[in-house]
């Protein structure tokens, strides 16, 4: 029989099919496409919609009588993430110590906050810390923010999760943006003791004297730990910034990380520069925001930047980071030197001590150990007019009394030119 042209073969010709088609199934070759097996899809093609949960918008449970610590944006709205965004969406209270920069935030992204926040700074820590441990115990849920950043790291916060675990309250935390790891990770100085390159290697000091240099301690692992220093702000005063930064500083082996206000930018990096004029510093300045800036360089010449017009007017507001890179092997090996001197003086001298106390009394000779009898023995070995009659310890005594002289002549020097810089700047800057 033969069809038209053009005509559909609706069944297909007893030539095409098999000699001998198998029983189990004599109507699979009538089908138009053959069956699919059962495969993943196969499976999959079952599920119906309201079957499949998607895990971004899933709803987060809020448990009752529990703080939870939220992170909030620095800067960049869209860094506020979807849990945060249910955790102040459900909770009964939120706890701040800025209600308006909050007030502000919860509007941007739609939560309601009337009647749902309150205040807690330092003036009514006691008082509302009472307060809020008995809503937690009565069943009620709550959050902690803080004006930008990850709450309890350099705020109020952290003495009020100190009053809820006190008193048996659960606190859990919804990590988020912080200023501090996004500095350390621009500046890329932290790294793992795992990365390549920076594995630790054998110390090759010879000895086995505990107060050695070259011990392991100091080997190159102690540059490549991957751990950091946070100090929050640098003191205020002068003096005591000074001080800091050489005890604190200037020992680290680490990257130093401390948050500052652009006013006092120029005055830290003075400082810096008198006391650390080889390390380098980062200043970061508007994180994850519009104007982000990250200049890096010794302080002195970072001094010699922030000096210029248009950097005067870049840092008139704003958020500022400041990361001081740790000492490098060569600051650090002296360091270390110095330190295992003073150890050994100071163990000769406990050693002389213990053999004067010892020692059996004389009858004319006075306590070893007095101090006015000490001081009484410094001044007649002062006044001595032969030098080849005092002994090693007295001459010893006298070379160590003029270094500290000296030492304080130089610290005062130092001082006064610090003063004479700030009065430069200060004029400099009402000029602008």
């Amino acid at each position: 029989m033969r069809r038209a042209l053009g005509t559909p073969l609706l069944f297909p010709s007893p030539s095409l099919l098999p000699p001998n088609p198998p029983l189990r199934c004599p109507s699979r070759w009538l089908h138009p496409t053959p069956p699919r097996r059962r495969s993943f899809y196969y499976r999959q093609s079952r599920l119906s919609p309201e079957n499949v949960i998607d895990p971004l918008t899933k709803p987060t449970p809020i448990d009752k009588a529990l703080l939870h610590v939220v992170s909030v944006p620095i800067g960049n709205l869209k860094d506020l993430s979807l849990r945060a965004l249910d955790v102040l969406h459900e909770v009964d209270y939120i706890v701040t110590s800025d209600r308006p920069a909050t007030r502000t935030l919860l509007d941007l992204v739609q939560i309601p906050s009337q009647g749902r926040l309150i205040h807690y700074a330092h003036s009514n820590t006691r008082a509302t810390g009472e307060r809020l441990v008995e809503l937690l115990r009565g069943g009620r849920s709550m959050a902690l923010v803080t004006t930008s950043g990850t709450p309890c790291v350099g705020d109020v916060g952290a003495g009020l999760v100190r009053e809820m675990q006190a008193h048996g309250v659960r606190v859990t935390a919804v990590p988020g943006p912080s200023a501090v790891m996004g500095a350390l990770a621009v500046c890329g100085l932290t790294s793992s003791p795992h990365d390549p390159g920076s594995a630790p290697t054998e110390d090759t000091a010879s000895g086995s004297d505990p107060d050695a240099a070259g011990s392991k301690r100091g080997g190159s692992n102690l540059f490549q730990d991957g751990s950091f220093f946070f100090g929050n702000l640098l003191p205020s005063s002068q003096g005591a910034r000074l001080r800091y930064l050489r005890e604190v500083v200037g020992r680290a082996h680490y990257p130093c990380v401390f948050y500052e206000l652009p006013r006092r930018l120029l005055m830290v990096l003075q400082d810096i520069a008198a006391l650390l004029p080889k390390r380098r510093v980062y200043v970061v300045h508007e994180l994850t925001k519009l104007n982000e800036s990250l200049h890096a360089d010794t302080a002195e010449r970072l001094v010699q930047f922030y000096l210029r017009q248009e950097a005067q007017v870049m840092l008139r507001k704003g958020q500022l980071v400041l990361v001081v890179a740790g000492a490098g092997p060569e600051e650090a090996a002296a360091w270390l030197e110095q330190e295992a001197r003073r150890r050994r003086k100071l163990r000769r001298n406990v050693k002389e001590l213990m053999a004067a106390r010892s020692a059996p009394p004389g009858p004319s000779s006075s306590d070893p150990t007095d101090p006015s009898t000490a001081v009484k023995a410094d001044q007649k070995l002062c006044k001595a007019k032969d030098p080849s009659r005092v002994s090693l310890k007295a001459r010893r005594r006298i070379l160590l009394r003029r270094k500290r002289e000296k030492l304080i002549q130089d610290i005062e020097k130092e001082q006064e030119r610090l003063r004479m810089n700030m009065s430069i700047n200060r004029e400099f800057a009402k000029k602008l």
